[in-house]
């Protein structure tokens, strides 16, 4: 379960709502600073100046930085820029926390990674060919491909999508959706939260309960 319990931060004022074990919710926003604020909320970034955020009944700050690894562990995050460490390959980028947390090694990687690849850009010349480039020689739907893959191979409780669809060619987000409402029924309450403007391509976005979060 995600609960945010009368959370103050910013413009945010005793903010209020749960999204229960197996649920699926998106959040809409009229302000990209807005959302960057919660999204950072969640991820841990930044402690809200009042309220608590619990994620399976533990509150996200309750404990310092270096104490909070195990709960970590089990939410993944898909950032809007993907998120990726610029000085190492986008192969690099997608193994290391698998590998960091898991001990999953290249090769135990290698099928799950070309099944996902399959779905986001299919053929040889599709994302398999882009893993040796560096971040900044990606597209921005390459960049989000490889986060929501190393998301996906971390295999998480949670999964939070920070705008992963806005801002693409209406294909390319119609296949990110369809993968990510696949991978959210594969584990037995896995929590699925997508943050997303308000506009037409998040609409089609089928979920369990949808918050609006706008002035």
């Amino acid at each position: 379960m995600i609960r945010f319990e009368r959370v103050t931060k910013g413009p945010f004022h005793h903010l209020s709502f749960d999204i229960e074990r197996g649920g699926t919710a998106k959040i809409l926003f009229d302000s990209e600073d807005r959302k960057s604020l919660l999204f950072g909320m969640l991820a841990g970034l930044l402690r809200p100046e009042a309220g608590r955020i619990l994620f399976f009944g533990e509150d996200l700050f309750a404990n310092p930085e270096n104490e909070r690894l195990a709960l970590f562990q089990r939410i993944g995050v898909v950032p809007a820029d993907g998120g990726m460490i610029s000085n190492l390959k986008a192969w690099e980028n997608l193994l290391l926390p698998a590998w960091y947390h898991r001990g999953m090694t290249a090769r135990e990687a290698e099928r799950p990674v070309a099944e996902i690849f399959e779905q986001l850009e299919p053929g040889e010349d599709g994302l398999k060919r882009r893993m040796g480039e560096l971040p900044d020689r990606l597209s921005l739907y390459e960049r989000r491909g490889v986060a929501l893959t190393r998301a996906m191979l971390m295999d998480p409780d949670v999964l939070i999508y920070d705008f992963t669809f806005a801002g693409l060619e209406r294909d390319a987000a119609q296949r990110l959706m369809k993968l990510t409402g696949e991978f959210h029924g594969r584990k037995a309450g896995r929590i699925s939260l997508y943050l997303c403007p308000d506009d037409a391509v998040s609409a089609r976005l089928t979920v369990d309960s949808t918050f609006t979060l706008t002035q």
